[in-house]
C-alpha cells in the first residue's frame, strides 16, 4: 500500500497507512529535509557518527521528536548485527547512544525509537494487543543474519507477541533498481541468491518481506514503501551514491499518555 507524505511541522515525513490506523502509534519515515544541518548533511542529519557538528544534530533531533509529540527519543550506536535493547527512560539519552543495537524495542509511552539510514531499511514493528513498538535497523548484512526474524523472536520471548498480530512497515531504502552486489557470491548465502533480479542487482525489499512472513506476520500486515534512497538525491541521503552524507530517520513510539 503506498505510503502517504506528509508534512509535520514542516517536516517532510512518510507514513505507512498499516501504522497509521493506530492512533496510539505515532510514527515516521523522515526525509533529509528541514533540518540545520550544512553541507554534505545538509539539512536534517540525525546521525552523529558522519561527521556533522554534535549541536546541529541534537536540534534535528529535537525537531523529528517535536513533530511526532513524543517526550523522549532513544538510538544506538548501528552494528549491522541482531543485538536488541529494551529501551526505556532510564537508557534513552537524547544526546546520546545505547551501544551496539540494531533491534530497539520499547513499551514505555512518549519515547520514540530512531533507526539512522542512508541506504539501510528501517523497518518499524507493532503489536497492538500488547502495545510494543520496535525499530529495527536492517542492512544487507542484517538480512544475512535475519535480523527481522531475530526481532520477531524476541518481541515473542519477552512480551508473548503473537507474530500474527503483528503490523511491519518497511520504510525508504536502498531498491532493487540500485541493490548492486557485484560480489553477491562471497556476501550472500546460496539461498539469498534468487533475490536476484538482473545481474549482479537484488531485490531486499522483497526479501524483507519473505523473511517477515516466514516469521509469522501476515501477508496483509506488512506495509512497503518501495521508495529507493539512491535515487531521490533531492529527498534522502545515500551513502551508495554520495560516501559522505547524512542519515535520515525512521521514528516509531507509543503515544504519551
Amino acid at each position: 500500500m503506498p505510503f502517504d507524505l506528509e508534512q509535520l511541522s514542516g517536516l517532510p515525513c512518510y507514513r505507512s497507512p498499516l501504522l497509521a490506523a493506530f492512533p496510539e502509534v505515532a510514527h515516521g519515515f523522515f526525509t533529509r529535509l528541514g533540518g540545520v544541518s550544512p553541507g554534505p548533511y545538509r539539512s536534517l542529519n540525525l546521525s552523529f557518527g558522519v561527521g556533522d557538528q554534535g549541536p546541529l544534530v541534537v536540534t534535528n533531533r529535537e525537531l523529528v521528536r517535536q513533530a511526532l509529540g513524543l517526550t523522549g527519543l532513544a538510538s544506538a550506536t548501528q552494528v549491522h548485527g541482531c543485538r536488541e535493547t529494551l529501551v526505556t527512560t532510564a537508557n534513552a539519552v537524547p544526546d546520546g547512544e545505547i551501544p551496539d543495537a540494531d533491534i530497539l524495542i520499547t513499551r514505555q509511552p512518549g519515547l520514540g525509537l530512531l533507526i539512522k539510514q542512508a541506504d539501510c531499511q528501517a523497518v518499524m514493528l507493532y503489536e497492538p494487543v500488547r502495545r510494543v513498538a520496535a525499530n529495527v535497523h536492517c542492512g544487507w548484512r542484517g538480512q544475512v543474519a535475519n535480523v527481522l526474524g531475530d526481532a520477531v523472536t524476541r518481541l515473542r520471548e519477552r512480551f508473548g507477541c503473537r507474530p500474527e498480530d503483528l503490523v511491519a512497515a518497511l520504510g525508504p531504502s536502498l531498491g532493487p533498481c540500485c541493490a548492486e552486489f557485484r560480489h553477491y557470491r562471497r556476501e550472500f548465502p546460496a539461498e539469498l541468491w534468487p533475490y536476484q533480479v538482473r545481474p549482479d542487482y537484488f531485490d531486499l525489499w522483497g526479501l524483507s518481506r519473505d523473511q517477515l512472513l516466514a516469521a509469522g506476520l501476515k501477508s496483509q500486515h506488512i506495509d512497503i514503501a518501495g521508495i529507493c534512497t539512491r535515487c531521490r538525491q533531492d529527498e534522502f541521503f545515500s551513502y551508495r551514491r554520495d560516501r559522505i552524507t547524512g542519515r535520515q530517520g525512521a521514528l516509531i513510539g507509543l503515544r504519551p499518555i
